[in-house]
């Protein structure tokens, strides 16, 4: 009767496999043990993970959940996953015999570690504990002119960016800047509490930054090459924060002002608005992107490429946006828009979305419309674009830019690239369009 049981067994062997989230959760074991993932490290991403084992995103998320229920490891939301810190001995008088650490029950283990900084700066690779990131800006984010939308960005990005940069165990300089060509400082400040993006930098180098965040959401396309001609990229970490691309070899966090367009077309389409308008009075490569969204939209809906109309000023050339005029030039172009074009358009049978550069052009929008007795929301739709303060409460649809998202994974590059991970890389971000009463369509 033995012979057979052996036959079974030698059988049964070869087809004995290793599940591979057991074999990727070994590995991450092992390599917390051998010291190759030291307490506080930042974990690659699942999909990252997935690439690096050859496994579906699935099996990889499968082996990480394991491990966090294990208290191996410890889950941040939105930041990442990171190696537990060994959870602190408690002293009773005498010491565990052979230096073995003392039995704490798992779930005591992971609710002290959940309490700790989810990354431990002194890990870092060759750094110091006492990391700093230094902030450099073109906006007076002291002024609190939250009615200046670059501003009020900059203090949201700002915020998100200390936050993930503090929790990891760091502190932060701030140095606002201004562009050479500015003739004069912001607000009437003193000129030397300004100054040029190169001594702005250097100025945070001085105070002892190990890292630093270029703040620029409207600045000009070349400030990306003032940057790279002021620090030594290879050997600073250092992330641009802007509204537009760049070129390599500066790593960036952006915001995708194309797919804007697409969402706020796509919005006022699928709300039933079947003519979509628009609104043009100036020109700037972030309105152009948003056209070819808003264009591309149309197409992939299957409907005519007439759907979108463009409106600009009759034999005029169109401008550069100019903030301080901005308003007035909308105002100019809406007044011409309901005097002579809405009166046919609001008869015929099918409703009208309009697409306001931003939400400042928007408000002027809204406002010659009432002046002429139409509502958006129930005689038109209207989107704009950057959820300005007061788009909540005038009810205006919007298209929000992930302003706090970005400020976050600028401060995930920057803890990254402060472990020894120095490739640069672009991240773009997507905007959330926000719906409210403008876009209702509310019966005429």
């Amino acid at each position: 009767m033995a012979n057979p049981s052996a036959t079974q067994s030698n059988k049964k062997t070869p087809s004995v496999r290793v599940p591979a989230y057991q074999r990727i959760e070994e590995d991450i074991r092992t390599k917390i043990k051998d010291g190759r993932l030291p307490a506080g490290s930042m974990l690659a991403n699942r999909h990252n993970l997935a690439r690096e084992y050859g496994v579906a995103l699935s099996t990889a998320q499968q082996a990480i959940a394991k491990l966090t229920a294990d208290g191996v490891l410890v889950t941040y939301d939105r930041r990442g996953t990171f190696v537990s810190h060994p959870a602190p001995a408690e002293s009773n008088g005498a010491g565990p015999e052979n230096g073995a650490a003392p039995a704490v029950p798992i779930a005591e283990k992971r609710i002290a570690r959940v309490q700790e900084p989810f990354y431990d700066s002194a890990m870092l690779s060759g750094k110091p504990a006492s990391m700093t990131l230094g902030i450099v800006t073109a906006s007076r984010i002291d002024t609190m002119s939250y009615s200046d939308i670059e501003i009020f960005w900059s203090c949201l990005a700002i915020r998100a960016l200390e936050q993930v940069f503090s929790e990891a165990g760091g502190a932060t300089r701030y140095y606002h800047w201004r562009g050479e060509n500015q003739e004069t400082c912001p607000q009437g400040l003193p000129e030397d509490y300004a100054a040029s993006i190169h001594n702005g930098i250097a100025a945070v180098r001085a105070d002892g930054a190990d890292a630093i965040a270029v703040v620029g959401f409207c600045d000009a396309p070349n400030v990306s090459d003032e940057i790279v001609r002021a620090v030594d990229i290879e050997n600073v970490p250092l992330v641009y924060i802007s509204w537009h691309e760049v070129q390599p070899p500066l790593a960036q966090v952006f915001y995708d002002n194309s797919f804007a367009g697409y969402q706020a077309a796509q919005h006022l389409l699928r709300q039933g608005y079947q003519r979509l308008i628009f609104m043009v009075p100036f020109a700037d490569a972030w309105i152009t992107d948003r056209i070819q969204g808003a264009r591309t939209a149309i197409r992939h809906a299957g409907l005519p490429e007439e759907t979108l109309r463009l409106y600009s000023p009759e034999s005029t050339t169109l401008e550069p946006y100019d903030r301080p005029i901005a308003p007035t030039r909308m105002y100019d172009l809406s007044q011409s828009f309901f005097t002579k074009e809405w009166e046919p358009l609001r008869r015929g049978p099918e409703p009208y979305g309009v697409i306001a550069p931003n939400d400042d052009t928007a408000f002027t929008v809204m406002d010659v419309a009432a002046e002429h007795g139409w509502t958006p929301g129930r005689d038109f739709g209207l989107v704009g674009f950057d959820d300005d303060p007061r788009s909540c409460a005038r009810g205006l649809t919007t298209v929000r830019p992930p302003i706090e998202a970005m400020g976050e994974e600028a401060g995930r590059l920057l803890l990254r690239a402060l472990q020894g991970d120095k490739n640069g890389q672009s991240v773009r971000l997507r905007s959330h369009l926000i719906p409210r009463a403008s876009t209702s369509l509310g019966t005429k």
